[in-house]
């Protein structure tokens, strides 16, 4: 194999990078997607349960309300668990952006860049997102336990 000039070791650098970037692109669209889905489930999920409490079996004369209120904290959780994983990751994106600029500029001195390794915010960032998931799940098949055992107790 031939040795590869500066200028076509450069565009093959360049090249990959541009298809690094694309698919961390799609990655960041397919989480903002998902979290997006999440956050409008939950939230019609409550919105679901308040409409099943307010017009089909009142409050006052429904029975296990346990199993709405497990239901309403799951969906709750969700909010705060996807909130919480926007923080996060908002923070980490923009020290990220920070710490690259310092390092170009040590760099450019002559210094040694700082290389410090924040994958333990991802981490945290995509544990609030399974969480998060896992709780929608459980919110659901709370409310359609409610809902199941409140119309068997209405139809007999």
């Amino acid at each position: 194999m031939a040795d590869l000039s500066q200028k076509e070791k450069w565009r093959i650098y360049e090249a990959s990078q541009h298809y690094i970037d694309q698919c961390n692109q799609r990655q960041r669209d397919q989480d903002a997607k998902s979290d997006k889905w999440i956050l409008t489930l939950a939230a019609g999920s409550f919105g679901l349960s308040f409409a099943f409490i307010d017009k089909i079996v009142p409050l006052s004369s429904s029975s296990y309300r346990e199993l709405l209120i497990a239901a309403w904290a799951c969906f709750a959780a969700v909010l705060i668990l996807e909130l919480a994983g926007f923080a996060v990751s908002s923070f980490i994106h923009s020290s990220m952006a920070n710490a690259e600029r310092k390092n170009i500029l040590l760099k450019y001195q002559g210094e040694t860049p700082e290389n410090k390794d924040r994958t333990i915010f991802f981490n945290g960032v995509a544990v609030c997102g399974h969480i998060s998931m896992l709780s929608f799940a459980g919110g659901v098949v709370c409310l359609l336990l409610f809902i199941a055992k409140n119309f068997i107790v209405q139809i007999n």
